[in-house]
């Protein structure tokens, strides 16, 4: 059944004639604006070929999807950055991405999302810090981004008030001075270093004083360098500065006309947290044992007005951290201090009494501590990107809000680690929620909406020791996928020490948890693909596991004993030529199991397993596959690699087209005929520069593209709104599929950006095809009556069935390889084909042909009765069906009636 590839590819698949043993290969580029551009070679001139008529039916058309834009941005980290109170705090700022959201201290709402308008460039580049406008007349923001611009935003409205261009670099770890509302303390980042993440310790920075002036113009005022990760803070004076990187400690004293005293020590520990008392003379150094250091140092009499080294000055220790401190910070009357770090506490330190009071198992570790201008309100920020709001009065929780979670690559070794597998589920949809589940913490997976912007829960699939542990040692999910009524999942973790599980759970419907129902060690010596069979009347539930290195795939069947106890046992194995199988896929209907070995896609019977019924090979050359998804409830199957993508017709079980480009994603739609996919642009040199092409499987010709320039993770279709499995009577769903879907992608930096359809775009088209839909089959009902296998009022509805408009394509396009050669029992009713079949057939003529042709006609009609007044008028017999082929065009009935003819012989 394997096709041959063609390199001879039309233009325009609507006028191809395609055999069993052709196909359609495609290689695309994506310009800037996001058209398509498809080149193929040129097609041999046909004559005797008449221009088919244009559809009047905009279904069949491309032009009924409208354009997609960017919806909204989840996702992504809120706790890069310390939090930061208005100023009158009832508000609360978080940067995310190239955007900053604007929550409601009360109960952690977002009011506004502040990122000006992206088309004109106001906020492109990511934020590195945000500041609070001192201002009390407004509430206000500053933003200092990565393209090295500061910005000042009203947070009420989102409206950009003024924008500055910062000559000295990228400003990052900046602080307001208290003194001044236009002058700010930062940390300038000079020349980036490669991969910065992995060697934080090797970037350089400036610290320096900027004042921005209303006429848009910048000042800049050098104090000192610093090296490594650096933290900042001044003191209410605005004449301290101090800042800290790896071991080194610097306590600068500015003066008003400039000048700068530099004092610096050398620590034995390193150094993780620095703040000055609001009152007393003391500077407050966290390190890496846990200790909080008072220094009692900030004074000019003591220190002189020499720059001096390693001075000598008086300490005292506050210590009750086991691990390293994150974050200090003062109340404003400098009575209590707060301190967090890896043991996931905060700690209230009375300095009058030495009392200590605590808010434990906060659940991570605490990174960072902001106190609200009223002095009401503690914002707590953990590690696994978390906020939680606390009363300061009584130490209770006001709020919270948490995004997605993520393992912490801020260990320079775990990082390395995570570089190429942080994301291994991808994107995976839950069936009844449409919540989208992908890797969270280490051992753990999170749900979470993308449309909401909300964490719903994180899965503890794999547990291991949060402190003191060996990061080897810390487990990875690999795999996740449900069963379609979302009753199981199934997942796969392991661990750097070749250990490796699969996990069957099942959901209480109770509690509305997954408990663990079987666990299976060491299956296939680690999994590649795992995939669940749709539920089929009679049958048990099956999944179904390939391995990375035994070469073979293992069926599992569910088994039930009593009316409670679920577990699942391996049924049977199977193997193809000792190739190693790395994707597996079912149809819609769960009949037909698919698995990829290396460059040949094999079908089976799921049931059996005992040799495939098909290998589909689409040529010599194919590299190995790396996904396989049956493409909606279609007869299309979709193979890819990192290459290419092959779309299968299995009626002809040939290669319908192919795809050559660089992918980094593909994705199908579980029952529209849709798929998305995300592939590298090749004009471009970045390897983030991605485009984004949704497709229909009938056709390489993207039916929407447009740029993706921050990079593409994994793909998701999720529902917009709650619609049953067979919806697709609704007409407008199916010509326009993103009107009820949302693509979710996911990037590199843990961003989840949902595009949708654009509501203002091409409203008439959408109108037209409405109508068009509306339009029922009554011509065929006149002449050969109702059908009595369905009822009359599924016949207006029959065009909005994704199987009849797919045969009413290929009856326009001529293409009769696929249904007039295919078996009996997958063609479409002739009620829903009749009224295609014949506009195709019919020339379309407008009302100027008609009155021409009558003048004509008649003209005709009076010189023929002037000249032969006297013969007799003979009648011309009706025309035979004999005839009427005969002076058929079309090869669509030409090969019809050789059908017939065939029969009746």
């Amino acid at each position: 059944m394997a096709g041959k590839t063609s390199a001879a590819v039309p233009s325009t698949p609507s006028k191809t004639k395609r055999t069993k043993n052709q196909a359609e290969t495609v290689s695309m580029d994506v310009d800037i604006q996001g058209s398509a551009i498809v080149s193929s070679p040129r097609r041999r001139k046909n004559k005797k070929a008449k221009k088919p008529a244009e559809s009047a039916d905009p279904m069949l058309n491309d032009e009924v999807y409208r354009t997609v834009e960017l919806k909204q941005v989840s996702g992504g980290t809120l706790t890069h950055e310390a939090i930061v109170f208005s100023s009158d705090s009832t508000l609360f700022f978080l940067a995310k991405d190239n955007a900053v959201a604007v929550y409601n201290v009360e109960n952690a709402e977002m009011v506004q999302s502040i990122a000006g308008d992206r088309k004109q460039g106001d906020q492109a580049a990511t934020i590195h810090a945000i500041v609070a406008d001192p201002d009390q007349s407004r509430r206000g923001v500053y933003t200092f981004s990565a393209d090295c611009r500061a910005r000042l935003w009203d947070a009420d409205t989102g409206r950009l008030i003024s924008e500055w261009r910062l000559p000295g670099g990228v400003a990052v770890y900046v602080v307001a001075d208290p003194l001044r509302s236009n002058a700010f303390y930062c940390a300038m980042r000079q020349a980036p270093v490669k991969n910065q993440m992995l060697n934080p310790d090797k970037v350089k920075y400036t610290v320096t004083r900027l004042t921005l002036a209303e006429d848009g113009s910048v000042q800049t005022e050098p104090l000192f360098k610093m090296s490594g990760t650096v933290g900042l803070c001044v003191r209410g004076d605005s004449q301290w500065v101090a800042a800290y990187g790896k071991f080194r400690v610097v306590l600068a004293q500015v003066w008003g006309s400039g000048q700068v005293v530099q004092h610096s020590w050398r620590m034995t520990e390193r150094v993780s947290a620095l703040a000055f008392h609001p009152g007393e003379p003391v500077l407050a150094v966290g390190d890496w044992r846990g200790r909080i250091m008072f220094w009692h140092c900030v004074d000019a009499e003591l220190l002189g007005s020499q720059p001096s080294s390693d001075r000598r000055v008086t300490r005292h220790a506050h210590h009750w951290h086991a691990h390293r401190v994150n974050t200090v910070a003062f109340a404003e009357s400098g009575t209590t201090m707060l301190s967090g770090g890896e043991e996931g506490v905060l700690v209230l330190w009375q300095l009058v009494t030495g009392a200590r009071a605590f808010v434990p198992r906060l659940g991570s570790d605490v990174m960072g501590v902001a106190i609200s201008p009223d002095q009401a309100h503690y914002a707590v920020t953990l590690r696994d990107n978390t906020v939680k709001i606390l009363a300061a009065a009584t130490r209770g929780l006001v709020a919270s809000l948490q995004g997605l979670t993520f393992a912490d690559s801020s260990q320079p070794r775990l990082a390395r680690a995570l570089q190429s597998n942080q994301f291994t589920t991808g994107l995976v949809v839950h069936p009844t929620t449409h919540h989208v589940v992908l890797n969270g913490e280490p051992g753990h997976l999170q749900v979470y909406s993308a449309l909401s912007d909300r964490h719903v829960v994180s899965v503890e699939v794999a547990s291991f020791n949060r402190t003191g542990g060996s990061q080897s040692r810390q487990p990875h999910v690999d795999l996740v996928q449900y069963s379609s009524d979302g009753a199981w999942m199934a997942t796969v973790d392991s661990r750097a020490s070749a250990e490796c599980y699969l996990k069957f759970w099942n959901l209480d419907p109770a509690t509305q948890k997954y408990r663990l129902a079987t666990r299976i060690d060491a299956p296939h010596g680690g999994v590649s693909a795992l995939a669940f069979q749709p539920p089929r009347a009679g049958h048990p539930l099956l999944c179904v596991t390939t391995g990375r290195a035994d070469a073979c795939f293992r069926v599992w069947a569910l088994q039930t004993r009593g009316t409670d106890h679920h577990f699942w046992t391996c049924r049977s194995t199977a193997r193809y030529r000792e190739q190693f199988p790395r994707a597996v896929a079912f149809s819609a209907d769960g009949s037909t199991l698919a698995v990829a070995f290396g460059g040949a896609v094999t079908l089976w019977d799921p049931e059996t397993c005992l040799t495939p019924a098909a290998v589909l090979v689409a040529s010599a050359q194919t590299p190995a596959l790396s996904g396989l998804a049956f493409v909606g409830e279609s007869s299309y199957l979709a193979a890819w690699s990192s290459t290419r993508l092959d779309m299968w017709n299995l009626l002809t079980g040939s290669v319908w087209w192919t795809l050559a480009m660089p992918l980094l994603a593909v994705t199908v739609h579980p029952r529209i005929p849709l798929l998305a996919v995300a592939a590298l642009q090749a004009s471009s040199a970045d390897p983030l520069d991605a485009s984004l092409l949704l497709l229909s499987p009938e056709s390489p010709n993207p039916l929407v593209a447009l740029p993706h320039p921050t990079g593409v993770e994994a793909l998701a279709f999720v529902p917009s709104s709650s619609t049953k499995r067979n919806s697709h009577s609704n007409a407008k769903q199916l010509a326009d599929p993103l009107d009820h879907n949302m693509l979710v992608v996911l990037t590199p930096t843990g961003l989840l950006n949902v595009y949708g359809a654009n509501d203002n775009d091409n409203k008439e088209i959408v109108s037209k095809q409405s109508s068009a839909v509306a339009m029922s089959s009554a011509t065929f009902a006149n002449i050969f009556g109702k059908s009595k296998a369905a009822p009359a009022a599924a016949v207006s509805s029959t065009a909005a069935n994704a199987h009849v408009r797919q045969a009413m394509r290929l009856v326009r396009s001529a293409v009769q390889s696929a249904y007039v050669n295919a078996p009996y029992h997958v063609l479409p009713p002739v009620s829903a084909l009749y009224d295609q079949f014949v506009t195709a057939q019919m020339h379309p003529t407008t009302l100027d042909t008609i009155v021409t042709s009558v003048s004509e006609d008649a003209e005709d009609t009076v010189m023929a009765d002037a000249e032969n007044v006297e013969e007799p008028v003979v009648k011309s017999r009706p025309a035979t069906v004999d005839d009427l082929w005969s002076e058929a065009n079309s090869d669509f009935i030409q090969s019809i009636c050789s059908g017939f003819q065939a029969k009746t012989n």
